[in-house]
């Protein structure tokens, strides 16, 4: 999964993957996670197009990595 030019590494649980972005920490990714009712355990290969676009669309909201 790609988001602003950075890939969520594919073998890391999401809850840690997401922590790749500067401005995001674990409890940050955990709260985006529980918005878009998706499992922390989750890997972003295990993850469907559906589910991409939610986690995607609330990181694109968010003021990250210089925006």
């Amino acid at each position: 999964m790609r988001i602003f030019g950075i890939t969520v590494p594919n073998e890391k649980r999401l809850e840690f993957g997401l922590t790749c972005f500067y401005g995001i920490g674990v409890s940050t990714a955990q709260k985006i996670l529980n918005q878009v009712s998706i499992e922390r355990s989750k890997k972003s290969k295990d993850l469907t197009p559906e589910e991409e676009n939610k986690i995607r669309a609330i990181i694109e909201g968010m003021k990250i990595e210089g925006n």
